[in-house]
């Protein structure tokens, strides 16, 4: 996602893979199975199979955005009321505050200490939570705000993407709380440095949302930047690693998925994606790319060779992905919906 929450989508729910009717669906406990039907008609996708959103425990307007595996459970961030909550494979909800006020943090992933570390994007500091709520703030000592999305390296620390307006930076967070950012390498002026993820060779991976290029950053912090092949005005804005040793990323600007080999060689892909559609966040699962499409009320999926299959998912705005218990499935922060969706195969 572009800084500010700009997606708006209206979707449309679905019968569970059970074979439930959407009526009977209706009275599953903790869960909602459809949305207006006067929204069905924007929908030529297929529902994903067994598509579930929970909204219980989840505090009103709380804009859920950034998820991840955890420590029992899949763990999300709630970027309006400045906590972090975590949900079990069955939909149960506990959420933890202690966090900076006014901080609106953003991503999260689970750090090699197996502890909880996400983004204070407003606060301009990384936190570390425990697997029993226990919060640390570290600072990234540059102005009020910037830390916004993050992963876990190769390397045991935590990386991140520091976007403001006066700097743009990959900052390097060690599980002790010292921070380092990095410049050198990256082009001037507000690239916009937006997702960051693991590369299979070692290296971190991220995406510039305005500088229109794919950066990658060596533990050791030398930046290469590569932008032949991508088209211009793509804005970029997620990224993960494949199962095919490549990067994937999203071009949310011109609704297509990209790739990049390890050598910077990309592929875009766009035949299969609704025109229009803003593919945003994505994750690798059971062989394939799977990313949302933050304004079509979609989640589409893409082989490895590019084909890509859309389906209807129940979140008003589908934010952030991840893969969790059980079987692999895929869960999905509904940022205007106040919900999380798991979708089971």
């Amino acid at each position: 996602m572009s800084f500010q929450a700009k997606h708006r989508v209206i979707l449309t729910a679905v019968a569970l893979a059970s074979g439930c009717a959407i009526a009977a669906c209706a009275g599953t406990p903790n869960a909602i199975a459809s949305r207006p039907a006067h929204v069905a008609g924007r929908l030529a996708a297929p529902p994903a199979p067994a598509s579930t959103e929970f909204f219980n425990g989840i505090t009103s307007n709380s804009n859920p955005r950034g998820i991840t595996k955890g420590p029992n459970g899949m763990w999300f961030t709630e970027n309006n009321v400045d906590k972090i909550a975590r949900i079990t494979s069955t939909g149960v909800v506990t959420e933890f505050g202690g966090l900076t006020p006014g901080s609106h943090p953003n991503n999260i992933v689970k750090g090699s200490d197996n502890n909880l570390w996400f983004t204070e994007s407003n606060a301009d500091a990384i936190g570390r939570m425990t697997g029993t709520g226990r919060v640390r703030v570290f600072s990234t000592g540059n102005e009020a705000y910037g830390p916004f999305d993050i992963t876990a390296g190769s390397d045991g620390n935590l990386w991140f993407t520091f976007r403001s307006p006066s700097l743009n930076a990959i900052g390097r967070m060690t599980t002790a709380g010292i921070p380092t950012l990095f410049t050198a390498g990256l082009s001037p002026g507000d690239v916009a440095v937006h997702d960051i993820t693991t590369g299979p060779d070692g290296n971190m991976w991220f995406t510039e949302e305005f500088g229109n290029r794919i950066g990658r950053i060596t533990p050791g912090g030398s930046i290469t930047e590569f932008s032949n092949g991508i088209t211009a005005n793509a804005g970029l804005s997620d990224i993960t690693a494949g199962p095919d040793g490549n990067l994937w990323f999203a071009e949310t600007g011109l609704g297509q998925i990209g790739r990049i080999t390890t050598s910077g060689v990309v592929t875009e892909f766009a035949s299969g994606i609704t025109p229009g559609a803003q593919p945003g966040s994505l994750v690798a699962a059971k062989g394939f790319i799977w990313f949302n499409e933050i304004n079509m009320s979609k989640l589409g999926r893409a082989s490895l060779t590019g084909h890509i299959t859309e389906y209807a998912i129940p979140a008003a705005v589908p934010s952030d992905i991840a893969v969790g218990a059980p079987n692999n499935a895929l869960w999905i922060t509904d940022l205007t919906g106040n919900g999380i969706v798991r979708v089971l195969e």
